[in-house]
């Protein structure tokens, strides 16, 4: 049985969110939340493995997707994104909820779960590379320069008028996405219909807020961040891939490849492929997430079975 798909927007105070939703608005609600650069409907491969007695609720990042621009002229900040979560979650009423995330969108659940103690109950990270980024206190003119300096040296090509952007061959961006991300064409052409605007004779513009690509993060030090970690109580699966961890991605955060490093409540799973394997590959992924959603820990430590 294929889940239902449905699409609409709502409101928050700077425009609209983009909500993509699966299933049954009277089941158990999972926010589902994309990394930069990308669309809620990547995880449509994935969710259509996962138990179908969820409601899954995917919403494209501000500036990302079909949501609305963040104002222009501002640096964009992983708070102002974070907030993009409570709109949703104010919206649906909801008491508790579960976080399934991709990317960068880890990064924010984890955020979103240090600033609301207890509204995550359960949470998915999918090779939340971004938790990576972390800045040892010897490295903060880089992460200082990397941030700030660079968002103003170039504050013309972050904010610039969207029929000024470049044009593009939309075959050719759509073979490229395809050989990238490892998926099929189809897939490959929705997501880039999401994230540009076509201008004729087969050329596209792109309409995604390259603010939200460098959005400005807190320097914490490894050392703090591994503490941050360790204060959150959710029951937390996290799924990291080997081609990640061989591009050095978790090189400065290895406590997030071991779970006795974090707290009870904190499970690893190491699986084959890129950073976009639940895309490409969400076999890989979908019989973890799924014996998390239905039974928490006990469904990994292999006490339960789908």
């Amino acid at each position: 049985m294929t889940l239902l798909e449905k699409e609409w927007f709502i409101q928050a105070p700077w425009g609209r969110l983009s909500i993509v939703a699966w299933g049954d608005c009277y089941d158990p609600p999972v926010l589902v939340c994309p990394g930069s650069k990308d669309t809620v409907i990547s995880f449509r491969p994935l969710i259509e493995m996962l138990p179908k007695n969820f409601y899954y609720i995917g919403f494209d990042l501000p500036g990302s997707g079909k949501s609305d621009h963040m104002p222009r002229g501002l640096m964009i900040s992983m708070y102002d994104l974070l907030y993009s979560i409570q709109v949703v979650v104010k919206h649906f009423r909801w008491e508790s909820f579960i976080y399934l995330a991709h990317s960068m969108g880890c990064t924010l659940g984890k955020l979103y779960d240090l600033s609301y103690p207890g509204k995550i109950s359960k949470a998915i990270d999918l090779d939340p590379l971004t938790l990576g980024v972390v800045v040892p206190v010897e490295e903060f003119p880089k992460w200082y320069e990397y941030t700030f300096i660079k968002y103003f040296n170039d504050y013309k090509k972050f904010n610039m008028p969207r029929e000024e952007t470049p044009t593009y061959d939309r075959e050719m961006i759509v073979s490229k996405l395809m050989k990238r991300r490892g998926i099929s064409k189809e897939l490959a052409g929705e997501i880039i219909s999401r994230l540009s605007e076509p201008v004729g004779n087969g050329l596209i513009r792109y309409t995604f807020d390259e603010r939200v690509n460098f959005p400005m993060h807190s320097p914490f030090p490894p050392e703090q961040l591994l503490k941050l970690l360790n204060s959150l109580k959710t029951p937390t699966l996290t799924i990291i891939t080997d081609g990640s961890i061989n591009l050095g991605h978790f090189a400065k955060t290895p406590f997030l490849l071991n779970e006795s490093s974090l707290s009870d409540n904190y499970r690893v799973k190491l699986v084959t492929g890129n950073h976009d394997v639940h895309i490409a590959e969400p076999e890989k992924v979908a019989s973890f997430v799924g014996q998390f959603l239905l039974h928490g820990l006990e469904g990994l430590d292999n006490k339960a079975k789908l």
